[in-house]
């Protein structure tokens, strides 16, 4: 269960380094979709291979992680790294999760209800795909706010138990920090984008930091991922998505 949670962190993480921001005086001035123009990256397909590094309970883990996405459809990874995180291969679609580990020749499979209770926090495939691309989680929203801090806009919405609000900064147009709040549990989710790069005429974030504070039976947990990003490609060529289970591997 250790390594399928270790994984599954991984995971919240392939799909996204800093520091905390200086907190600035908020503009009592609203702002519309139209007057901030977010830059978002129009492709079909994406390719990137990625340094990650897994903290939690004082224990770390370091990986090597390629990763492939049909935007809107499938994300796979393949990884390899320290003992745990070696030989480990998935597929991610917007209705569930299908893993092998091929060290220990057993295959996992799950929805993500299961991954959301895993971490006592809501968790679907827009998110995780939010994180690889350096985005909003979720698409605009009726009755969202739009202000500003210093230099970066911040668009507020809120979903149901959960308060998310997003930062923008003004000058390049892309989002560099998201914090999600659930209102019953307290459970947060802190992303962060960083180390601009032009690809493909767009600024992609070749460094993201994840940092995920949940409780447990033992209590408050933080579980931190930062990744590295080497190579970033889009393409408007197919990519290949292999995954199969061998006949001798067993379910977990």
């Amino acid at each position: 269960m250790r390594l399928l949670n270790n994984t599954l962190v991984i995971i919240l993480a392939l799909v996204s380094i800093g520091c905390s921001p200086k907190v600035a005086s908020t503009s009592s001035i609203t702002f519309t979709r139209d007057e901030i123009e977010i830059d978002e990256i129009e492709f079909d397909y994406l390719s990137i291979k990625s340094k990650i590094k897994f903290e939690e309970a004082g224990n770390t883990k370091n990986a090597t992680a390629i990763i492939r996405l049909k935007k809107d459809s499938i994300m796979w990874f393949n990884l390899s790294g320290t003992l745990g995180l070696q030989g480990l291969r998935g597929v991610m679609t917007k209705d569930s999760i299908l893993m092998i580990n091929r060290v220990d020749k057993e295959y996992y499979s799950m929805t993500y209800d299961q991954l959301s209770d895993e971490f006592n926090f809501a968790i679907d495939y827009s998110l995780l795909q939010a994180m690889i691309l350096g985005e909003m989680p979720k698409e605009e929203q009726e009755g969202e706010t739009i202000t500003k801090e210093g230099d970066r806009y911040i668009i507020h919405q809120g979903f149901g138990n959960k308060y998310i609000d997003n930062y923008i900064k003004a000058s390049t147009r892309k989002v560099t920090e998201v914090q999600v709040m659930e209102t019953d549990t307290e459970n947060s989710l802190k992303l962060l984008y960083g180390d601009f790069r032009e690809v493909n005429s767009h600024l992609f974030p070749f460094s993201n930091f994840v940092s995920l504070i949940h409780t447990n039976e033992f209590g408050e947990l933080e579980t931190k991922v930062t990744i590295n990003h080497n190579k970033v490609s889009f393409s408007d060529k197919e990519l290949k998505f292999p995954y199969s289970v061998p006949k001798k591997y067993v379910k977990k």
